[in-house]
């Protein structure tokens, strides 16, 4: 049966079951199977920003903007974080002298804010794997509290309806499904600390993170929503089939990555 014929949910949880073993698989082992993983995916999310923000095809920006990040991720994954934020600067600064090279003044702002929006979400990804005591629980405990509240919002949404958060942004988002995905990213957030990390936050604690972590996630989906309709596409791609590009299926980490990534630094220590 072609793919075509499927309905979307079909189409999302076939997706789901060929790539998110691979993911897991790149995280579990870590490494380099995860930092070629993530340059991958960077660069096809350099090839999906660039594409909608300033220029149809493969060109000198997107260029740019996916080498500054796949080289920020080589640093980061050396330990080097600063010199990896300096990578992405240097990448922002020559995207921008490019846009303006080629007279796209009203692109500048995108093409600065390029590097940065798809790099500092997969930097957090690399730093926070490399946790030396907890990388992989930490980094798969995030992705499973993105997915819980992807799930729980869609399907309370569905089920439940009601008022629109911003029909105007994302018109098939409701507050029913927010908090459908609050809740479900709590539960998650419980069991990954209790059963992946050794239960390293007291309970009141994990409870709001994932909380957090589910508001977070649902503003990276509505940000992402946004410059889609400044740019008058649907989708970043038509790459993954239900889903629409890596940028539609990774908005959940633009915010909750970092975020996390800060929360160990402060508790725990730069490591």
């Amino acid at each position: 049966m072609l793919l075509s014929s499927l309905t979307s949910l079909q189409q999302r949880v076939i997706s789901a079951l060929v790539l998110a073993p691979i993911a897991i698989a790149a995280l579990y082992f870590g490494g380099i199977y995860f930092l070629l993983f993530l340059m991958a995916a960077s660069a096809v999310m350099g090839y999906e920003w660039c594409r909608a923000s300033l220029e149809k095809s493969l060109g000198l920006a997107t260029t740019l903007t996916g080498t500054s990040v796949v080289v920020a991720l080589f640093l980061a994954q050396k330990g080097l974080f600063l010199q990896a934020v300096i990578a992405l600067l240097l990448g922002s600064a020559l995207v921008a002298v490019g846009t303006v090279f080629r007279k796209r003044h009203d692109r500048i702002v995108w093409a600065l804010a390029g590097p940065f929006c798809i790099g500092l979400p997969v930097l957090a990804l690399i730093m926070l794997r490399a946790h030396p005591e907890t990388g992989f629980g930490l980094t798969f405990g995030l992705f499973l509290t993105i997915w819980a509240t992807d799930i729980g919002a869609y399907f309370s949404g569905k089920s439940i309806g009601g008022p629109k958060i911003a029909p105007s942004i994302s018109p098939n988002k409701t507050w029913a499904g927010l908090i459908g995905g609050v809740i479900s990213a709590m539960i998650v957030a419980y069991l990954v600390n209790r059963y992946l990390v050794g239960g390293q936050v007291a309970t009141i604690g994990v409870l709001g993170l994932g909380a957090i972590c589910a508001i977070l996630a649902q503003m990276g989906d509505f940000a992402e929503s946004a410059w889609k309709r400044r740019f008058g596409i649907k989708d970043a791609s038509n790459l993954i089939p239900g889903h629409g590009g890596v940028m539609d299926r990774l908005d959940g980490i633009f915010l909750t990555a970092p975020m996390l990534m800060i929360i160990i630094m402060l508790t725990n220590g730069i490591w």
